[in-house]
């Protein structure tokens, strides 16, 4: 078991103390600063080219950071249909978690409003186009398609990596956009509160599941982070395209091929193996299966 020391309506507790409102966080008329970087080195793979000059990385950077955002607003989609099941599937059972899971999915929304606010506010002042993954209904339904306890390990591995890009990395660095930092900030404090329902929910599957159940989980678990980074190898690939354009610049074999080896890197480290070793994901998995988080353990020092 794995337990935990917090229950549903200590959730919804906290989550009303810190509560916000996008207007709050980015009004319309909110403006970035592309002077600065978005992202921190820790989280980035644009300042790891050699050959592209400062301002260069510094490009590179902004659109790395735009994808970043527009990467979370993408999984939102299948977690918002996750929370939204478990309310469902609590109806007329315990009240506190449906109130939990109900504001769970109310502020996934919102946090989609907010990134999505980001984006167009990018998109007006950047001037030049920048590809991103879309599709992400249909992802979702790729990802809703796996075991329940997968898809909830999933949720777990974001959520507890989303707190650790800003306690680690945005927040202590303050050459950030500001506005940026804050966004993320704001993102943080009611993610802190979702992981912890997603560990109540996986408590919850775990005492009604059996050994072969929780081994299929992990094997699920396993292909959805191969799946994701197959997508973060394609959003690499955006990257150097859309540098490209901004530059009206084409870069040589070599030179893509370096640009998007430190993208997909950069990627894979923010949004797989930085979950994947967190301490808190990892107490969790241990507790559901020693011989699972060893699989898991493994699989990220093939992706570092």
């Amino acid at each position: 078991m794995l337990e935990l020391t917090y229950d549903y309506a200590t959730c919804v507790r906290n989550s009303e103390k810190v509560a916000w409102r996008v207007d709050e966080v980015m009004p319309t008329s909110a403006r970035l600063d592309f002077s600065r970087p978005f992202l921190p080195s820790g989280l980035t793979g644009s300042d790891k080219v050699p050959f592209l000059s400062p301002a260069e990385q510094l490009l590179l950077n902004h659109i790395n950071g735009h994808a970043y955002i527009n990467l979370f607003a993408f999984v939102e989609e299948y977690i918002v249909a996750t929370a939204v099941n478990h309310a469902q599937a609590e109806m007329f059972g315990d009240h506190s978690a449906i109130r939990a899971l109900v504001r769970f999915a109310e502020e996934e929304i919102k946090h989609q409003e907010l990134f999505w606010r980001y984006l167009a506010a990018f998109e007006r002042d950047f001037k030049h186009p920048c590809q991103v993954l879309g599709s992400a209904a249909a992802v979702a339904q790729v990802i809703l398609s796996k075991s329940p306890m997968a898809v909830m390990m999933v949720t777990l591995h974001l959520e507890i990596m989303t707190q650790a890009h800003y306690t680690e990395s945005i927040g202590p660095d303050s050459n950030v956009d500001p506005l940026f930092a804050r966004l993320l900030k704001h993102h943080w404090i009611e993610e802190c509160q979702h992981a912890k329902i997603d560990a109540l929910e996986l408590e919850k599957m775990l005492a009604v599941s059996g050994p072969e159940q929780v081994k299929k989980a992990f094997s699920d678990y396993l292909e959805l982070i191969d799946a994701f980074d197959g997508l973060l190898d394609q959003q690499a690939a955006m990257d150097c395209d859309s540098l490209s354009g901004a530059l009206a610049r084409i870069f040589d074999a070599d030179e893509r091929a370096q640009i998007v080896q430190a993208q997909h890197q950069g990627y894979r480290r923010t949004f797989l193996v930085s979950g994947m070793v967190n301490k808190s994901f990892v107490k969790v998995l241990k507790g559901m299966d020693a011989d699972g988080a060893a699989s898991v353990a493994q699989k990220a020092k093939s992706l570092a």
